[in-house]
């Protein structure tokens, strides 16, 4: 940005000089070339500033993008600071409420895959001993399921 400035100053002096040098000009000729020229440079510098001022463009727009992806990452940050992740019995995963910020809140959990990937999904009771998140359909199971009992099988013969 810099060598554009300077180059369009540098133009403006150069044209200021011929100016001068054209007063004492007797022939036609040579002010038409010398016309030329600043022309010329002044078609240069004019080029140079339009380059600036699009790279200028550019980088405003990169800019205002960074802005708003630093705000979103901001925003997942502290979205994710309010839980810790919590380990079922059966070995799942999912982030829960804070206890410290349960005054204010229902204690609940939050999927760890949702809010790993940016999302913020509320695990909701699904049958027992299971969390099912609807965002992404997963089924989290809290618990292992009691054995089921066995049936005696008797080897005589069924009275009706």
């Amino acid at each position: 940005m810099y060598a554009e400035i300077s180059a369009a100053v540098q133009g403006v002096k150069t044209v200021a000089d011929i100016a001068k040098a054209a007063k004492s000009l007797s022939n036609y000729n040579e002010l038409i070339a010398a016309v030329s020229e600043v022309h010329a440079k002044l078609m240069d510098a004019t080029a140079v500033a339009l380059a600036s001022q699009e790279r200028q463009s550019e980088l405003l727009a990169k800019v205002d993008e960074l802005e708003k992806e630093l705000a979103a990452l901001k925003a997942l940050h502290s979205r994710t600071e309010r839980y810790t992740l919590h380990k079922f019995p059966t070995g799942t995963l999912a982030y829960r409420l804070r206890e410290e910020l349960e005054i204010d809140e229902p204690a609940h959990f939050v999927c760890a895959k949702c809010l790993d990937t940016g999302g913020h999904t509320k695990l909701q009771v699904s049958g027992n001993r299971r969390l099912r998140c609807f965002a992404c359909e997963t089924t989290i199971q809290t618990e292992f399921d009691p054995p089921i009992a066995s049936r005696r099988v008797s080897s005589g013969p069924r009275e009706w």
